[in-house]
């Protein structure tokens, strides 16, 4: 029974030893352009926004949020300064939320990115 045992260990260490010694292939992944950006707007947030937000999210995250409300939003940029620390000013957090609410508020920014995988009104995902 012993040397069954020692056999088999040997002969898996065997497979395991060939398996690591194979060599590494490279792989080429082609990713999707990053294209999206915020909508431009002359409102002062839009530049506070580029300047804040899209250091730690991308505007197709930004632009796919649900239809929010203004106060929606307000609590989001706050969240982002007082939660995880983001170095927004307290001038700057209420234009951050109102060029976000005017842009994306009505959720028509989702609408347009999401076109492709959007369903009639009334028919919810199952």
């Amino acid at each position: 029974m012993q040397t069954t045992w020692n056999l088999a260990a040997g002969m898996g260490a065997a497979a395991l030893l060939a398996a690591l010694s194979a060599p590494a292939v490279a792989l080429q992944i082609t990713l999707p352009p990053d294209d999206a950006a915020l909508e431009v707007s002359t409102m002062p947030g839009y530049q506070k926004a580029l300047q804040n937000c899209t250091a730690c999210h991308s505007a197709q995250y930004m632009q796919t949020q649900p239809a929010s409300s203004q106060a929606w939003w307000s609590a989001e940029v706050q969240k982002m300064k007082k939660v995880y620390g983001a170095p927004i000013s307290d001038a700057d957090m209420e234009a951050i939320a109102a060029y976000m609410y005017a842009i994306y508020g009505s959720g028509q920014m989702a609408d347009k990115v999401n076109a492709p995988n959007a369903r009639p009104a009334g028919q919810d995902k199952k």
